[in-house]
């Protein structure tokens, strides 16, 4: 990092204060290749595998599970959260993924997974918590998109989850290295280099993490989607559940109803405003699961 971190200044011509330094040593790590991306685990990696998929392997799944004792904590945490509403007590993982599914638990655990990557970088606190918590929101949602709208794929809730995770790396990586220099960045100056560079971020993370293609399709094409384009796959779905995540969580269900009403992802979804409003019924459900993270 201080290799590119030099070479960017010594070819400006002169030392960037304030903002432009931190741009400049950023900049650098994308342009020698240096990016500081979470490694994703070996059984994070293979949770992916087993994500959405009601028939994964139980087996399999619990072992990956309890290989890391924190995630099998919040796994068994979130499953016994009140939105689920249980029969009974749950008080172990196989009581977990009897109640749920073998699919939900490992989204569960791969959300936990990716979760501790970031809270270890950030100490669990922050601007990268809060919008780590609107990412949940939006796999959820997109989940509940899917149903509605019949496009749900066992990879619709990591679509909703990882659409925008280049974003938090970036944020953490911005963050980081400000603080290094000496800047105080505002929440305003850290989301402009979060949309400066968050999708090198995302780019390299995909790569990487060598996520599965619709995913990766999520991840590039969902800010700017539009009905002119194909509106097969998940691009949709994630475009849909990012703003909903966004506006029911700041301003609440019925000032998205007025705000998304005219969104085209909802006609390229089939998505009828009856329909609508029940997915906005589900709003309490969704953000108690939010919560539970």
């Amino acid at each position: 990092m201080d290799g590119a971190s030099v070479n960017i200044i010594l070819e400006s011509g002169h030392a960037p204060s304030g903002l432009g330094q931190v741009r400049a040593e950023v900049s650098g790590l994308i342009r020698y290749d240096k990016l500081d991306i979470p490694v994703l685990p070996e059984h994070g990696l293979r949770l992916i595998a087993l994500a959405g998929n009601p028939r994964a392997d139980i087996r399999l799944l619990t072992r990956l599970v309890q290989e890391d004792p924190v995630v099998e904590s919040r796994v068994l945490r979130v499953a016994q959260f009140a939105a689920y509403q249980p029969s009974s007590p749950i008080h172990s993982l196989g009581e977990a993924i009897a109640w749920l599914g073998a699919g939900e638990v490992a989204d569960m655990a791969f959300t936990a997974v990716v979760q501790g990557l970031l809270f270890e970088r950030v100490r669990g606190t922050g601007r990268v918590v809060d919008r780590w918590h609107a990412s949940i929101a939006a796999a959820i949602w997109a989940r509940e998109i899917g149903a509605v709208s019949r496009h749900r794929s066992p990879l619709t809730y990591l679509c909703g989850l990882l659409h925008d995770v280049g974003d938090h790396v970036a944020r953490i990586a911005c963050s980081d290295n400000a603080a290094r220099l000496g800047v105080r960045l505002s929440r305003e100056e850290e989301d402009g280099f979060v949309g400066e560079f968050g999708a090198h971020f995302s780019a390299v993370l995909a790569r990487r993490w060598a996520l599965p293609d619709p995913v990766v399709e999520c991840i590039e094409g969902w800010a700017d989607w539009d009905p002119a384009r194909a509106t097969d796959g998940q691009v949709p779905v994630a475009h849909l559940a990012h703003h909903l995540a966004e506006i029911v969580t700041q301003q609440g269900p019925e000032f998205a109803r007025e705000a998304l009403s005219g969104n085209a992802a909802l006609d390229a979804l089939n998505i009828t405003p009856d329909r609508f409003t029940s997915l906005l019924d589900r709003t309490a459900w969704v953000m108690n699961q939010v919560r539970a993270y």
